[in-house]
């Protein structure tokens, strides 16, 4: 799993995650959605030198609040007539790796049950009669900073401090812009060998509209958006291509146009374009995406070809 990108943050992050792969003791990942916090606690965990045991992502917000404690913990047999015995995340993650995130998202007094795991090393399944050495290493993934969670109450602050020995903020995209074109290369070649198609070639254009959006949903985004260029199956993809929120984001954002400094005929004509290519060509479907008549379409497209 080699990791992609020369931007120097990133760069700076991944050398870090070399050092403390090393390392067992309590990791946080601070990043947007869409990351890659969870490709960073893998490298990490493959690093470790811990790839014959397991890694284990896990959402504690996913659980149902009845659910959370025998989940976490496990449950131990012959507790109750007609309960099943059931293995924990605890227990799961073994020697290995235990990445969780969504933990603000759990009551406090579960939360608990981390800082006693945390603080001793060991843990109790529910209807146990032994304590159980944990051997593994915990990885708490956040998408907001920690220590204003902690400061709403919303992560108790005993846990945060517990786990806040070692901090890496993964970079948002925008903020890799030089590593954009890597992924597009990375994503559309995947796209293609797994169709069987030639790769095509990225227009100057198209190529800089991707470096100037801001991503919002980061790589994750840009991966979801390069599916979609690869089902164009052209030689050479451009701006048409784009889906219509691409071009003008649903923030109602003009600022890529502006940095382009596009003319308001360039505007008209890629949107018409970008409208088409999302209608499948079916004019009178892109005539009322666009709120115009379909005799107003065909005048634009005819002024477009003179």
């Amino acid at each position: 799993m080699k990791p992609v990108g020369k931007d120097p943050e990133f760069r700076y992050i991944i050398s870090l995650a070399d050092k403390l792969s090393k390392e067992r003791r309590p990791l946080i990942l601070v990043g947007e959605t869409g990351t890659g916090k969870s490709f960073v606690a893998r490298y990490i965990h493959e690093k470790s030198g811990s790839r014959g045991e397991p890694f284990i992502e896990w959402h504690a917000g996913s659980v149902p609040e009845s659910l959370i404690e025998s989940e976490i913990l496990g449950v131990d047999k012959g507790i109750a007539t007609g309960v099943l015995q059931r293995t924990g995340v605890f227990e799961a993650a073994g020697g290995g790796t235990l990445c969780i995130s969504g933990i603000e998202e759990i009551p406090p007094h579960t939360q608990a049950i981390f800082l006693r795991l945390i603080e001793t090393g060991e843990f109790e399944k529910i209807g146990g009669q032994r304590r159980v050495p944990f051997k593994g290493r915990v990885i708490a993934v956040f998408q907001d900073d920690p220590r204003k969670l902690a400061r709403e109450g919303k992560l108790r602050t005993d846990l945060f401090y517990r786990l806040d020995v070692f901090r890496m903020d993964i970079p948002p995209l925008r903020e890799r812009k030089a590593d954009i074109r890597e992924f597009v290369s990375l994503f559309l070649g995947a796209e293609c060998r797994k169709a069987k198609r030639k790769v095509p070639e990225i227009d100057g254009a198209l190529m800089k509209r991707l470096e100037n959006y801001r991503w919002p949903g980061n790589i994750r985004e840009l991966e979801n958006l390069v599916r979609h260029l690869a089902r164009a199956e052209e030689d050479v993809l451009r701006m048409e291509h784009l889906p219509p929120q691409l071009l003008f984001p649903m923030d109602g954002s003009v600022e890529p146009a502006a940095d382009e400094r596009l003319s308001l005929d360039e505007i008209k004509r890629r949107y018409i374009a970008a409208v088409l290519q999302r209608t499948g060509g079916r004019k009178t479907e892109a005539a009322k995406w666009l709120g115009i008549s379909r005799k107003s379409l065909w005048e634009h497209l005819k002024e477009e070809k003179e």
